[in-house]
């Protein structure tokens, strides 16, 4: 065996552990705190599933992210693969340390296990997303589950992309459709909630196409029924109120009295606005009641307060005013109720026509999303039959399930478990002897995804489903809980304790209290600092800070004194002491969170780049942010348009040119009437001379790379210049190049505006420091941790942020996704809705304070900066950071100049050091590495039908205008031939006119006229029925390879039968030949390659040929004999011509 002196035993399972990752154990749901060691559980539970000879391919292990799934795959087949070599001694530690026999036959069986896996049937262990299991399942089974074969899943960019097409479609189709209703509610949706927020709702109503279905029609009515509407017409009911006999005529009197008794300017202005009201009509009244309500109500729509020196001081002042505002403002709460309705059925309605519309698209387009994976796996589970033995495949191939962050696990996904395991209960049967066990592991204090739908409730539900399954089968259910931290230090896990008293576990949404936290190590030293809220500047002081003006001021100093107080840490002379590692600390141990992504975050990543720290980046930031790629793209533009000054500037200055400000002020100084790049001459660089050179010849990844890796050796300087985390950004651009040439015809015009149409959200990989600073949100760092964490907003008060989005339980459990309402349009169930939402809300916002803190190893920074609203009323009941500073005073924690702080120390502990120097071995750079890569052969570019064979070998003169018109009149004729035909016939004339009119611009009604009777005369000749016929395909693309010669275009029509299939192209100018031998010759060649490329596609089919001249009408058939002269192979021509027409 190897020498195995640096091997590292795993770690000894300890009391609950060992406990919960026994495989004896059938049925086990752990509830693991932070920093306990629930992936050494959920590890140790599959070596000993494997040891104790369960199959790897019945395994399953579902996580929640890629990132763990590949995590916990790569940490057993490491731990197997090393077993192979382990020395005895050492495989024995390790059987030991799992609670297995460690003799020699088990130490024989455990060097097996790694062969085993690979030889597994199925790839071996299935470690992966519920998503990832979802996908391979539909695989097997699409057309069951209403998919096309081949789909695939899409995300990020392009599944923004085919969002914003859908609804660009959907209103352009509503348009020519004549669905005017369908845009004005659009438009009403847009006004009221501003367009970003309108596609957010748009995008949830899609996400929800169940609901959108189950909504049906009327939504109107619904929707008024649903808020106690009914039929009531309160434009009506409020006229009729505001009619003399209708309301206290002498009550309303005395009020004015009152008012104008008192005296004051505004009881005048009440005395005086109720004369007027009074003086109105009825309808006018009605349009005018906020001027009367005014009186005694506020704008929000509550009654103000009749106390003295806010009101007349009369003793039946107060009841006079409140019985005005019981049935006045009553009435117009009806109103505004009313008006409510509307939004929220305008929102539903287009919502369910763009759910439609989507689900349609992505089903045309053979793709899903992840939210599709797994409705459609649930639902093929659930189908009667097919269903039924799909799970007894299931069951066939799965013995054990293990389920990883089960808090953040939906009700849809646990469906999906439940079908898994479901028979596992089922008694005796064909696996009665097989031990086959559930273990699921999560936490409820950790659950912090609610926003993606997630609802740790549902934990709870299943816990209880599963166990009465199991009692109902006389099996044991082992409910465990893990709280001794593996992780953090004693200060640490006693302010966790203490805070969680503070808040109280109901504000968590837990039923019960934890168990308390504890450190499962002796010796572990650690510290708790709560730093004083950070105040803006003095007034007038002003530093270079104030021209990031999105910032407060005391944010701006905040973000300068935590890059001050990094670098002291890890970079000063002395620097922070990590005890328990016996080391002073590196930028690497330092870890930043925010709780939200935003300006704070990337100022702080920025004071850290220009304190010289290492810093990696925020985990998550939009492609077009970085500097290093607003760089890159600058040299794309410049090619593109070098006559751009601004643009040019920008990319003289950057590290890719290295010009200062100086050099570009002295070379341009002098410059007018011309633009820069001209004006420069003789100074022109030489890299941005060959840029332009190569400009048209390459592809956008190329063009980026040869500036990255060739002679410019921008990657290098760019780096060199803006840090380490330049480098993400670069990778991602140059993916994203790839990406855009595989879905389109590449070009540097088409990738600019492609970039400039949407952002693409870089992920950094933040598992591993890198030795780099971390700065990332909580939700980001679920799962890490690191020796110096920094809670940086801890002062962020979530009472400043108004939700915008509601799911509305209506009716009978159908929840629909809708825009928030204002408070004070909240009534029954949307009130009931809302307040569910937000008691959800702030339960997670605790449990997200909880993970935050269970991030830190040693040591633990808290601290914020104040908003300018909080340096006057104070910190909200909310913020972190009042919780935290109430909980570290109860702890018995003094301030000491503003900062409480929590220590303990412990000796640090010895660690032999190598006294060998280390060596670096340099290798030299092959000659190959800066020399630009050879040509590559260049396939033939795509041949269209109708350039085989050109008209004439002489250059057409410019078109004349008739030309031109001729031109327009056939295209023109083309549109309407590919509309119409799906227009009812007595219908197609008005509609032909309307879009002639409004999308064609086609303003003389003679010539539109004119130009219908000549599409109709076509499409309603019996002869040509067949061409317009509904399965007819119109503007079918057509793509083949005839000998050896790409060929690709776009036929007219397109007929496909078992039998036959005919090609029809319209031909709209005025000359019509009389046969098929005056048919030009280009014109048989373009049909003679359309012909070549469909019995490639159809080898067992008749194709023939056919011409439409539309001034006849005349269909002129084609036969072999007509198109054999002029088929492909003829003639040769490499350019791409227009097609004839």
């Amino acid at each position: 065996m190897a020498n195995s002196a640096a091997h590292i035993s795993l770690p000894t399972l300890k009391g609950e552990q060992a406990e919960a990752s026994h495989p004896a154990q059938g049925d086990v749901w752990l509830s693991a705190s932070a920093g306990t060691g629930k992936t050494q559980v959920l590890t140790a539970r599959v070596l000993r599933l494997l040891l104790h000879d369960a199959r790897p391919e019945t395994i399953l292990c579902l996580t929640f992210t890629k990132a763990g799934a590949a995590e916990m795959a790569n940490r057993i087949n490491e731990i197997l693969g090393r077993w192979v070599r382990l020395r005895s001694t050492d495989l024995a530690a390790d059987l030991r340390a799992l609670g297995e026999p460690f003799g020699p036959d088990a130490q024989a069986k455990a060097r097996t296990l790694f062969a085993k896996v690979l030889d597994a049937r199925g790839g071996g262990l299935r470690i992966q997303t519920i998503h990832s299991f979802c996908q391979s399942l539909l695989g097997g089974f699409p057309a069951e589950a209403g998919l096309i074969p081949g789909f695939r899943a899409i995300e990020g960019r392009e599944e923004a992309a085919l969002a914003q097409s859908v609804l660009a479609e959907m209103v352009a189709e509503a348009d020519t459709g004549g669905q005017i209703g369908l845009i004005e509610r659009l438009q009403q949706l847009s006004h009221r909630l501003g367009e970003d927020a309108a596609r957010a709702v748009l995008d949830r109503c899609a996400r929800e196409p169940e609901a959108m279905e189950e909504l049906g029609g009327g939504i109107d009515a619904q929707v008024r029924r649903w808020l106690g509407l009914g039929d009531a017409d309160p434009d009506a009911i409020l006229l009729s109120a505001c009619t003399d006999g209708a309301f206290d005529r002498s009550a309303l009197e005395r009020i004015r009295t009152l008012n104008g008794d008192w005296g004051t300017p505004t009881g005048l202005k009440r005395a005086d606005a109720i004369s007027a009201w009074l003086a109105m009509p009825p309808e006018q009244r009605a349009q005018s009641i906020t001027l009367l309500t005014d009186v005694w109500a506020k704008s929000d729509g509550e009654m103000r307060s009749f106390k003295k020196g806010q009101a007349p001081s009369a003793e039946d002042y107060a009841a006079l005013g409140e019985k005005m505002f019981a049935f006045f403002n009553g009435n117009l709460e009806l109103q505004r109720l009313a008006r409510t309705a509307e939004h929220i059925a305008n929102c539903l309605i287009v919502g369910q026509a763009y759910s439609r519309a989507y689900t349609a698209a992505k089903q045309a387009q053979g793709v899903v999303d992840f939210n599709d994976l797994i409705r459609h796996t649930a639902r093929l589970l659930d189908t009667h039959g097919m269903g039924d033995w799909i799970r007894y495949k299931l069951d066939q191939a799965t013995d054990h399930v293990l389920v990883d962050e089960a808090q953040d696990t939906n009700a849809r996904q646990w469906d999906i478990v439940k079908a898994i395991a479901g028979e596992f209960y089922a008694g005796e049967g064909a696996k009665a002897q097989t031990v086959r066990t559930l273990f699921t592991v999560g936490d409820y204090k950790q659950a912090i995804f609610g926003f993606q739908g997630t609802d740790p409730k549902e934990f709870e539900k299943a816990k209880a489903h599963f166990t009465d399954l199991a009692t109902g089968a006389g099996r044991e259910v082992k409910d465990l809980s893990l709280a001794h931290s593996y992780r953090s230090g004693r200060p640490v896990l006693a302010l966790v304790n203490q805070l969680i008293d503070i808040v109280t576990p109901a504000a968590m949404g837990l039923d019960r209290a934890p168990v308390a936290h504890e450190s499962a190590r002796s010796g572990q030293s650690g510290s708790v600092t709560l730093w004083p809220p950070v105040k803006a500047k003095d007034e007038g002081e002003e530093g270079e800070e104030a021209e990031e003006s999105w910032l407060s001021d005391s944010e701006l100093k905040w973000a300068a004194e935590i890059a001050s107080k990094v670098r002291d840490w890890t970079l000063g002379p002395n620097r922070l002491r990590l005890r328990n590692e016996g080391r002073d600390a590196d930028p690497g141990d330092v870890l930043i969170l925010v709780q939200k992504r935003g300006d704070l975050a990337r100022t702080i990543v920025s004071r850290l780049h220009e304190a010289g720290v290492p810093v990696a980046g925020v985990d998550r930031l939009a492609l077009n942010a970085p500097i290093v790629v607003q760089d890159l793209m600058a040299c794309i533009r410049f090619v593109l348009q070098p006559d751009d000054d601004l643009n040019l500037a920008a990319l003289l200055v950057s590290p890719l040119l290295g010009w200062s400000q100086d050099d570009l002020y002295d070379r341009g100084k002098k410059r007018t009437g011309v633009s820069l790049w001209q004006y420069l001459g003789e100074h022109k660089p030489q890299p941005l001379l060959d840029l332009l050179g190569a400009a048209d010849f390459s592809t956008p990844h190329r063009f980026l790379e040869s500036i990255l890796s060739g002679p410019m050796q921008g990657r290098k300087k760019l780096i060199a210049r803006l840090g380490e985390e330049a480098r993400d950004p670069i990778e991602e651009l140059l993916n994203q190049a790839l990406a855009i040439e595989r879905e389109v015809t590449p070009s540097l015009q088409l990738f600019a505006d492609w970039f400039d149409r949407g952002e693409v959200e870089i992920k950094r990989d933040s598992a591993q420091s890198g030795g780099a600073v971390r700065v990332m949100t909580v939700h980001g760092a679920k799962g890490l941790q690191a020796p110096i964490v920094i809670l940086a907003d801890a002062t962020r008060d979530p009472d400043f942020k108004k939700a915008r989005e509601l799911d509305w339980v209506a009716e009978d459990g159908l929840k629909l996704p809708i825009f928030r309402p204002r408070k004070n349009e909240m009534v029954g169930s949307l009130m009931t809705s809302a307040e569910a939402s937000d008691l959800r809300e702030r339960e997670e916002h605790w449990r997200l304070l909880y993970v935050a803190l269970t991030r830190a190893e040693e040591h633990l920074f808290i601290g914020g900066a104040l908003k300018p609203r909080q340096m006057t009323k104070g910190l909200g009941e909310r913020c972190w950071h009042l919780q935290v500073d109430r909980a570290l005073a109860a702890m018995g924690i003094a301030e000491v100049d503003g900062e409480r702080t929590l220590v303990h120390h412990e000796a640090e502990p010895r660690r032999a050091r190598s006294m060998e120097p280390e060596t670096v071995r340099t290798v030299r750079e092959p000659e190959w590495l800066r020399k630009p890569a050879p040509e590559e052969a260049r396939p033939p570019r795509p041949l269209a039908p109708s350039a085989i064979l050109p008209a004439d070998t002489v250059s057409d003169p410019p078109p004349s205008p008739e030309m031109r018109r001729a031109a327009e009149r056939g295209a023109r004729l083309h549109s309407l031939f590919e509309r119409l035909p799906n227009v009812e016939p007595a219908r197609r004339a008005v509609f032909a006119d309307r879009w002639l009119r409004e999308a064609a611009a086609m303003d003389d009604p003679d010539a539109r006229r004119l130009l219908i009777g000549d599409a109709l005369r076509v499409l309603d000749d019996p002869a040509f029925a067949e061409i317009f016929a509904p399965d007819a395909l119109a503007e079918a693309p057509l793509a083949g390879v005839v000998e050896g010669q790409v060929i690709a275009g776009t036929v007219d029509r397109l007929l496909v039968s078992d039998a036959r299939v005919l090609v029809v192209d319209f031909k709209t100018g005025r000359r019509v030949p009389a046969t098929a031998d005056a048919v030009a010759p280009h014109h048989k060649a373009q049909m003679a390659a359309y012909v070549a490329v469909l019995r490639g596609i159809f080898p067992d089919r008749e194709v023939r040929a056919a011409l439409l001249y539309t001034a006849g009408p005349n269909l002129i058939q084609l036969t072999d004999s007509d198109l054999e002269p002029h088929k492909p192979g003829f003639h040769r021509q490499q350019d791409n011509l227009a097609t004839a027409g």
